[in-house]
């Protein structure tokens, strides 16, 4: 590609106003919904883009920005190259979406409740293989139900106050993936299990910390003795507040392994979950904290608990086969 000595100001000003969502999307990226106005990108390490500005946020690396800086730092452009490689690309150009009513008062209303909670359980239990107690300690304490209209799980993080602050839906569908954060909600007030000692267990999600806690239990350990919080993402925020409010001495940090992330052209991507829990270890080991790094064998604790959970029911099965007499 011939790269011109000299960008104009206008040149530059075509560039960054691409269609960042549609340029990503035409890169390879799947997006799923990410909350009100964003998009998430899956496996990319907390990366979202959001649709009233044209712009993007990367939780692990901290870094932001339009189209340009986008190219320059997944890419590996730099900026003249990023504006050349852009002012070629067969995208629209970015058009304002119109703007949604926004919920009164700007506060988090929660989504409406489901007279019972069979579908959320059913797939917590049977689909992802979370222990019936903990699906059922969580929906007791409201910090877990089911959506009415869409049968979505949602996971409620609430303030000292027990006022609900955070909150955010995954679908209950197998085949098809949905999560989002709800409209006006806060990711400094984690999703929790509030234990009794002073560690802290910090995953991505809920379903993570739930997971988590279950192997916990398949071990014969008390999973209600220690702390357990989502992070909803890659970003401390939460944690920083937790340890706020609670007497905590030892963090041990069990984020994705992200050992199969790829750029959009399929080379390998860093290790997003990985370096988090890295730079997080640092971080509050140099602020006094017992830190350490717990990592899945597979991408999350969840895909663990379910290879567990399919080794366990293949041994009955073949134990079952055995004690019929069967031969194969």
């Amino acid at each position: 590609m011939k790269i011109s000595k000299y960008l104009t100001k206008d040149e530059i000003a075509q560039a960054n106003n691409i269609n960042l969502i549609e340029f990503v999307k035409s890169h390879g990226y799947i997006l799923e919904n990410g909350g009100r106005r964003a998009l998430h990108a899956k496996r990319s390490g907390g990366l979202y883009f959001f649709r009233d500005s044209n712009k993007y946020y990367h939780f692990s690396t901290n870094t932001r920005g339009g189209p340009i800086d986008f190219v320059m730092q997944f890419l590996r452009m730099d900026f003249k190259e990023a504006v050349a490689y852009l002012l070629v690309t067969d995208v629209p150009k970015y058009q304002p979406a119109p703007s949604l009513p926004k919920p009164s008062g700007g506060e988090l209303q929660l989504p409406d409740k489901a007279p019972n909670n069979i579908r959320a359980a059913w797939y917590l239990i049977h689909v992802r293989g979370i222990d019936p107690e903990i699906v059922s300690c969580h929906m007791y304490e409201k910090k877990l139900y089911q959506q009415g209209k869409t049968g979505n799980c949602v996971f409620v993080g609430y303030d000292q106050n027990g006022t609900a602050k955070y909150c955010s839906l995954r679908g209950t569908r197998p085949e098809r993936s949905f999560k989002q954060d709800w409209p006006y909600s806060d990711k400094s007030y984690p999703f929790h299990i509030i234990g009794t000692s002073h560690n802290v267990y910090v995953c991505e999600s809920p379903i993570d910390t739930m997971s988590h806690a279950t192997l916990a239990k398949l071990a014969s350990r008390d999973w209600k003795a220690d702390h357990r919080i989502s992070l909803g993402c890659l970003s401390d925020q939460a944690l920083e507040r937790f340890l706020y409010h609670y007497d905590i001495e030892s963090i041990i940090f069990c984020l994705d392994n992200d050992m199969d992330a790829t750029f959009y052209n399929g080379s390998p991507a860093p290790n997003w979950g990985q370096e988090a829990a890295f730079k997080f270890a640092h971080k509050y080991s140099e602020l006094g904290y017992q830190t350490s790094i717990e990592t899945p064998l597979l991408k999350d604790f969840n895909e663990d608990l379910r290879a567990i959970r399919q080794a366990n029911y293949e041994t009955k099965m073949n134990l079952k086969e055995e004690d019929l007499g069967y031969e194969c």
